[in-house]
């Protein structure tokens, strides 16, 4: 398998300093012009500076870790490096303000990206890393984090809305943290606006961009970034707080969708991502306690499927208006329209009728037209789900709930996890039912 290198630079460069050697040279929190080299995380540091309050140089050297996943994710495709178009090995210099805080956790974080990837790290961390963001900008409109007492990831997905409305109503006070790549700020913005309740919010785009050719588009890393951004605000609230313990920071994300088990042998691979997955959330705190940083990860739904979720929340009709502006297609931006019969739509779908809630999202094609369809690339998740749908015998469905990684030794939680991949399963076959699809 060859090797892809990568050296990331705190500073600008030119082309005499290119390292050569099959290396990519790529500038972190920065811009550069020179063919060949890509950078990423240009407007992170003043997106960080809104947050008027200052972060630790260890929450922010794991911010500069993830951008450089998040960069070599991106930048090195599947199809032309990967052994058989899919594993990668990567070897990544990375510049760390406090390098040493995060050696002794390097293979842990290795072991890690390579669960959450599929691909093979290498990480180097050198001196010389990009300081942390000073903590006011007075030119741009800033966070007001006095009193906050919680981080929650905010999407723009159902889930993710539904998660902040729940701690609204219990009188929670959450920094909301988007990761808002071109598209998502519009839609994320537009929900914002809509809820009732204090919520800050703390937006940032790593705007990953590359001067030569090539791009992946699995981004299976994606969620170490998010979480990165979101270590960054609970530290800085651990720290504006005087908090003597670690900041809730909340992953609102059904348990059907964070185990996201294969729906057939097939799909194991590519298209059984790991972003939530609790083996991937419960070793990357393990890290993050190692590192001193104060931000304690958490998915409340861990044991809901995402209809459970929306009947539990009991939409108004307003509310239920709403909760069809957000969007969980991963095709969207293509047409602006959710799609309708990729896998997260199909749950989606699922979720409204086994919440009893009326479904007033527009999606581009109903689950009959995609089965319909002459392309196999259309019809592919409908027919999956279909398959999963109907074989779900007891040991099959401990299989394929198992296949992903490994699940929590505690009983309670082990059969928590089990018994929301089957309701999961459950509800989806019901929908496909109501649709004539199943009998």
């Amino acid at each position: 398998m060859s090797v892809n290198r990568l050296k990331f630079h705190a500073t600008d460069f030119t082309s005499p300093q290119i390292s050569g050697n099959n290396t990519t040279d790529v500038r972190l929190y920065g811009v550069t012009n020179v063919h060949g080299t890509a950078h990423i995380g240009n407007s992170v540091p003043e997106d960080i500076e809104r947050l008027s309050a200052s972060t630790s140089v260890a929450a922010f050297d794991f911010l500069s870790i993830a951008l450089a996943v998040t960069a070599a994710d991106s930048f090195i495709p599947r199809s032309v490096h990967g052994e058989d178009g899919w594993a990668r090995s990567f070897e990544l210099e990375i510049p760390l303000v406090s390098p040493q805080t995060w050696q002794s956790s390097r293979g842990d974080l290795e072991k890690v990206l390579d669960f959450l990837s599929g691909d093979s790290w290498h990480l180097t961390f050198t001196a010389g890393g990009r300081t942390k963001p000073s903590v006011f900008n007075r030119r741009r409109r800033s966070a007001n984090l006095a009193g906050v007492d919680c981080v929650s990831l905010f999407s723009g997905g159902l889930d993710s809305w539904i998660g902040v409305n729940d701690l609204l109503r219990a009188n929670r006070v959450p920094v909301l943290v988007s990761h808002a790549y071109t598209g998502d700020r519009g839609f994320q913005n537009r929900l914002y606006k809509k809820l009732s309740g204090r919520a800050e919010r703390f937006v940032a785009n790593a705007a990953p961009l590359r001067l030569f050719n090539g791009h992946d588009t699995t981004m299976r890393t994606r969620s170490i970034n998010f979480i990165a951004l979101a270590v960054v605000a609970a530290d800085a609230i651990a720290r504006l707080e005087k908090h003597q313990g670690q900041i809730p920071l909340y992953v609102p994300e059904n348990g059907f969708i964070a185990l996201n088990a294969p729906l057939t042998s097939r799909r194991v691979g590519s298209l059984s991502t790991r972003t939530t997955h609790p083996h991937y959330l419960s070793e990357l705190q393990k890290i993050l306690d190692q590192a001193g940083v104060r931000a304690k990860i958490e998915n409340p739904y861990r044991h809901k499927t995402k209809g459970r979720m929306l009947k539990d929340f009991a939409p108004d009709p307003a509310q239920a208006g709403i909760a069809a502006q957000t969007v969980s297609c991963g095709k969207w931006k293509r047409k602006s329209v959710q799609c309708g019969s990729c896998v997260p739509c199909i749950i989606r779908r699922a979720a409204f009728f086994a919440a009893g809630v009326v479904d007033r999202t527009s999606y581009g094609r109903t689950l009959q037209e995609a089965i319909n369809h002459d392309n196999v690339h259309v019809k592919d998740d409908v027919m999956s789900m279909l398959m999963a749908a109907q074989n779900s015998s007891n040991v099959a469905l401990k299989r394929r709930a198992l296949a992903t990684g490994p699940l929590p030794y505690d009983t309670n939680e082990r059969s928590g996890w089990f018994d929301v991949h089957e309701q999961g399963l459950y509800e989806v076959a019901e929908y496909m039912r109501s649709q004539g699809l199943m009998t």
